[in-house]
């Protein structure tokens, strides 16, 4: 039965892999040019139609929350493709308004926000400053103006001539009873007089006290006379003052209207300009002063404290142009790569005077979402939520569609200080993120305006088809690089590697890598190789020497490690066989480069309970995907070993010398392997490296990394090896990831290094060892003599028997005194005494 077994086994014996099948090259004739300087350069997005048709729809909805969030591989240049897209959408949208920010004369601490259209803002601006510069001039010299000055005095001499005509009234009035009317500052004195002189004080107090009651008397008579012509006099001196007033209003009313008439024809469409040049025909007329110089006096050495507005009266009539848009042609495309709470949102700027901070509406300044108004604005949601209070004003702005200017300290501070609230600006734009899809998931579960607010999700690829038409696209995309970047051009051998390359990234012969990025730089370092050797095209040798230049730039850890395992200080066996030690492979992910190495996998079993003991698992040192991968292991070993009874051995694996976190099932099927081998005692050949996953059926399943793999095994064995050939186990699915290296392809044609494919452990294990494993499903029962399962099945069997032989003569010696006692208490059945005695010990002893 054996042999017949094994005459079977060979006839299924599996074949190593072809060097054709191992790497797709690219085929020459779908490179129809001698040189990418034939190729036409181009700017179109490759093989993205599900994010391109998202971000269309994004783009083409105006409602709220349609903003649009971009995730996918991050070196696919998914910010220069939106980029792109946005500007191309832009070109069919009107360049937004300009923005500007006035003095309200009603609302002093609202700075008002007034829309014109593009280019208008630093128009309206010097226009305003022109009219400011004219009143400085003309008001002034109208009311220095002879003819003015010659109005004023002539009103002047009217109220002065009516004020002394009521004086001399007043006068005759306090005459007729002995009393002199005498005007001070403090205002009208009634003097007594004496043959028709003023009495002194000295001469009043020498008066008898009748003569003094007469004076008092005729005084107390004659003062409400006096304060009713005093109040006449005020009056007449007020009503001057109205008429001075008014004429002043009249002429510089004259003076403004005719300043301001351009200005309010130019601007007679825009309802909100002609309402603030109202409010400032208003406030200037009753404010002419401020352009009137008057001379003021202050102390030497004191410097008086005033406030902006005080320091500088022309202040409130300046424009503070917030957006400028005069340079757009279309909308505009703004990306801010520092997305701090000022950047994004706008601050009021403050200066320090007199230990106080003093600001006005001039120094409100404008953050990139003002910029962006009317248009696209670009940010990368890790910057996003990296800043303080970032994420969540930025929510607040896209839910009310409205631009606030608000300084943190309203926020923070214990006790906020009045400032400037400038009038909000509503917001029509579309904000585009850029991030992982961890962060999308992230936001969408914990964030719940987050789905109202970012409606659209465009998800870039990573891959694309490896066909003619993509093929084309990576020859157009390398042709504009040597176009934009003055680079040297590729001949059809150079692109053909650099589509080569493409599909190592991608990891599959059937697809090309979207990674742009990883592309560009590959065609940038080949170009400086083509120049370093005095080339003027660059060729297939250029692009494979820049590859590697960039392992070598990055590889000084995988050089350490070959180093310790030349001088075994890591112990690796490619050559011989052992019990229970397997060759696995793992993959080092160092970031901006992986490799792979052989790792040692043993094993050793024991009589015992306890099952499948992990080492790494106890330590800590296995992750979560490591742990499943083994009790997957150990369920397909029960349905093999253990269907009736349990197993009765313990197995203890361990990743030899590995001290740092383990993860990924990959391992499981050189685990599997290094506890059959153990458990039969069948030596594993160590010129062997198993790489794949298990199910609990025994199928092998696949793996990622599979070209670092090999390449690491292959790099072990070209270094310590001492055979002829060496071999690696993949699953059968990686067949397509298969694009390895120049090197260790030509290894496979030499016949020193051997790939096999498998679909099921029990192929696995015949390549390790050599002996069948005796079972191609979980639902044998009855295992061929000689395979790998029949030989531990007996061993358990053999170990079982021992086991129950041992129970049941353990169990006989304890039981042999209490059943001859039974049977001597049936023979004496009469003596009820010592039967219940004897039954009482049996039970007690039986319990």
């Amino acid at each position: 039965m054996r042999r017949d077994y094994q005459k079977k086994n060979r006839r299924e014996q599996i074949k190593p892999l072809r060097p054709s099948q191992v790497f797709t090259p690219c085929p020459i004739e779908l490179l129809p040019f001698k040189s990418t300087k034939n190729v036409k350069t181009t700017e179109e997005i490759i093989s993205q139609k599900r994010a391109i048709r998202a971000i269309d729809v994004g783009l083409g909805i105006s409602r709220p929350g349609y903003n649009i969030y971009i995730s996918g591989y991050q070196g696919s240049g998914r910010s220069g493709v939106i980029r792109t897209l946005l500007e191309k959408f832009g070109k069919n949208l009107p360049p937004p308004s300009d923005w500007v920010y006035v003095y309200d004369f009603q609302k002093k601490d609202t700075p008002k926000a007034i829309r014109l259209i593009a280019g208008e803002g630093c128009k309206f601006e010097k226009l305003m400053s022109g009219f400011v510069e004219d009143l400085k001039r003309d008001i002034p010299a109208a009311l220095q103006s002879e003819d003015y000055e010659k109005t004023v005095n002539a009103i002047v001499s009217q109220f002065n001539d009516l004020q002394a005509k009521k004086y001399a009234e007043l006068e005759k009035i306090a005459k007729r009873i002995n009393f002199q009317i005498k005007s001070t500052s403090i205002g009208i004195e009634t003097i007594p007089l004496k043959d028709n002189r003023p009495v002194t004080e000295k001469e009043y107090s020498k008066l008898s006290a009748k003569e003094k009651e007469r004076v008092e008397e005729k005084r107390s008579h004659l003062e409400p006379i006096v304060l009713r012509y005093a109040r006449k006099i005020r009056s007449i001196e007020t009503k001057m003052k109205e008429t001075l007033h008014e004429l002043e209003k009249n002429v510089g009313k004259k003076v403004v209207d005719a300043a301001l008439d351009p200005l309010l024809r130019f601007y007679r469409k825009e309802q909100n300009v002609m309402a603030y040049l109202g409010q400032v025909r208003e406030y200037l007329i009753e404010n002419l002063a401020d352009f009137n110089p008057q001379e003021e006096s202050t102390n030497e050495g004191e410097t008086p404290h005033v406030f902006p507005h005080e320091r500088d009266p022309f202040l409130k009539y300046k424009i503070n142009v917030f957006v400028d848009n005069q340079k757009l042609k279309n909308a505009p495309v703004v990306t801010e790569s520092n997305p701090t709470y000022y950047n994004l949102f706008g601050k009021v700027e403050r200066t320090v005077e007199h230990g106080m901070y003093v600001t006005d509406f001039t120094k409100i300044k404008a953050g990139s979402l003002h910029k962006a108004n009317g248009g696209f604005l670009l940010l990368d949601i890790n910057d996003v939520l990296k800043t303080p209070y970032v994420w969540d004003a930025l929510k607040r702005v896209l839910r009310n569609r409205a631009a606030f200017i608000e300084e943190l300290d309203e926020h923070l501070a214990l006790i906020p200080a009045s400032a400037l609230r400038p009038e909000p600006l509503p917001l029509d734009l579309k904000v585009v993120l850029i991030g992982s899809e961890e962060f999308y998931h992230l936001l969408l579960t914990m964030d719940d305006d987050f789905a109202k607010i970012f409606k659209i999700k465009a998800d870039f690829d990573y891959t694309m088809e490896r066909n003619k038409e993509n093929i084309k696209a990576y020859s157009a995309f390398i042709a504009t690089r040597c176009h934009k970047e003055g680079l040297q051009h590729f001949d059809r051998s150079g692109v053909a590697a650099v589509v080569e390359y493409g599909s190592r990234l991608a990891e599959d012969q059937n697809k090309l890598s979207a990674g742009f990025t990883d592309i560009k730089n590959l065609v940038i370092e080949a170009d400086f190789i083509s120049r370093e050797q005095g080339h003027r095209a660059i060729n297939r040798s250029h692009v494979e020497k820049a590859l590697e230049q960039q392992f070598f730039r990055v590889n000084l850890f995988e050089r350490h490690l070959m180093d310790l395992i030349r001088t075994r200080d890591l112990m690796i066996s490619i050559d011989g066989r052992r019990i229970g030690q397997v060759n696995g492979l793992t993959v080092y992910d160092m970031g901006d480069y992986s490799f792979g190495r052989i790792c040692r996998i043993t094993c050793t079993t024991s009589i015992s309970d306890n099952g499948i003991f992990n080492i790494d698992r106890a330590s800590k040192l296995s992750g979560k995907i490591h742990d499943k991968g083994m009790f997957i292991l150990t369920g397909y070993i029960s349905a093999l070993l253990a269907r009736h009874e349990s197993l009765g051995v313990s197995a203890s694996l361990c990743f030899e010398q590995s001290y740092d976190m383990i993860d990924g099932d990959s391992a499981s099927a050189s685990e599997l392997t290094a506890i059959i081998s153990a458990l039969a005692k069948i030596p594993v050949r160590q010129n062997v490296a198993i790489t794949g996953s298990l199910n609990q059926l025994g199928d092998i399943q696949p793996v990622g990394g599979i070209n670092e793999k090999i390449e690491g095994f292959y790099k072990t064995c070209k270094l310590l090896g001492k055979g002829r050939s060496y071999h690696v186990i993949i699953p059968f699915q990686n067949r397509e990831n298969l694009m390895l290296h120049k090197e260790a392809r030509q290894a496979i044609s030499q016949g020193f290094l051997k790939v096999y494919l498998v679909h099921h452990f029990w192929e696995v294990f015949d390549i390790a060892t050599g002996i069948p494993l005796g079972a191609k499903t979980v639902h044998e029962y009855k295992f061929p003599a000689g395979s790998a399962l029949d030989i531990i099945s007996k061993k358990l069997e053999k170990l079982h028997k021992k086991k129950d032989d041992s129970r049941s003569k353990k169990n006989k010696g304890d039981l042999g005194p209490q059943v001859e006692e039974a049977a001597m208490a049936s023979e004496n059945y009469a003596k009820p005494k010592k039967h219940r005695s004897s039954s009482t010990r049996v039970k007690i002893s039986h319990s």
